[in-house]
């Protein structure tokens, strides 16, 4: 019989003692960027006890084929080699072939002198890379531009019910766009970087200051437009003599 409730009892505690051998958590930044393809994570368990010497790795967590964050972690470590009178911490990095892109600059403690076994860890980029982490550039093609100028004015918030002026360029060489009043539609070519706008049909309502002037203004940009630059997420249209006609920004939902 006691054998019988010395065996229930060790199931009973088994599932908890796997438990306190598992570190767990997440990690994140606060950039809006995607990690460069082939970026690796690692999460690491260290040994931070002496502070004129390297600290000790224990064990390590590693994932591939990183999306978007947060990422969540989950990983082992040997209760064996853990000193109470140490002290421990998990420091995260992201690399790209071998290079360090981001890393945490904060001490993560766990397990001893009041560390737990989870984490919630922020990265910070490493100086230099900034410039090799720019946005990539935004696609003509199937994406919501936000219209921010037209000829050189700044376009007003909408106000009440009204959409946000935009445009988008469909696949299929159409486009429809909009300063906030009526939608405008029509046709478009491409060749390179030169584009030529074909007016279309569009809604007739009576549009109120300043929109009336703003749609009219839009209408003769996308007529005068002779070719398109994208830089990032900001896209301008320009006029056969290289100025500005409009700026427009992406927008991802």
């Amino acid at each position: 019989m006691r054998r019988l409730i010395l065996a229930t009892l060790a199931l009973l505690l088994a599932p908890t003692l796997a438990a306190a051998d598992m570190l767990t958590g997440t990690v994140t930044y606060l950039q809006r960027i995607m990690p460069p393809p082939g970026a690796v994570l690692e999460v690491t368990l260290q040994d931070i006890s002496l502070a004129d010497a390297p600290a000790k790795e224990l064990a390590t967590f590693t994932k591939t084929d990183l999306g978007g964050p947060p990422y969540r972690f989950a990983f082992k470590y040997d209760p064996a080699t853990i000193n109470p009178s140490n002290s421990y911490a998990l420091r995260a990095t992201i690399t790209k072939d071998g290079a360090l892109w981001m890393t945490t600059d904060t001490v993560y403690p766990v397990l001893t002198r009041g560390g737990g076994t989870e984490a919630e860890m922020i990265l910070k980029m490493v100086a230099g890379m900034e410039e090799s982490s720019a946005k990539p550039n935004s696609d003509f093609v199937n994406t919501y531009w936000k219209i921010e100028t037209l000829g050189g004015e700044a376009i007003p918030a909408p106000q009440n019910s009204k959409r946000e002026g935009h445009i988008i360029l469909r696949a299929d060489g159409n486009y429809s766009a909009t300063v906030g009043c009526n939608m405008i539609q029509g046709g478009y070519a491409v060749d390179g970087a030169k584009v030529d706008f074909k007016p279309g049909p569009m809604t007739m309502m009576a549009c109120v200051p300043p929109w009336d002037t703003l749609e009219r203004t839009l209408v003769e940009v996308l007529g005068s437009a002779a070719s398109f630059g994208i830089s990032g997420e900001t896209m301008e249209l320009v006029d056969p003599a290289g100025g500005t006609l409009a700026t427009f920004r992406a927008v991802y939902f």
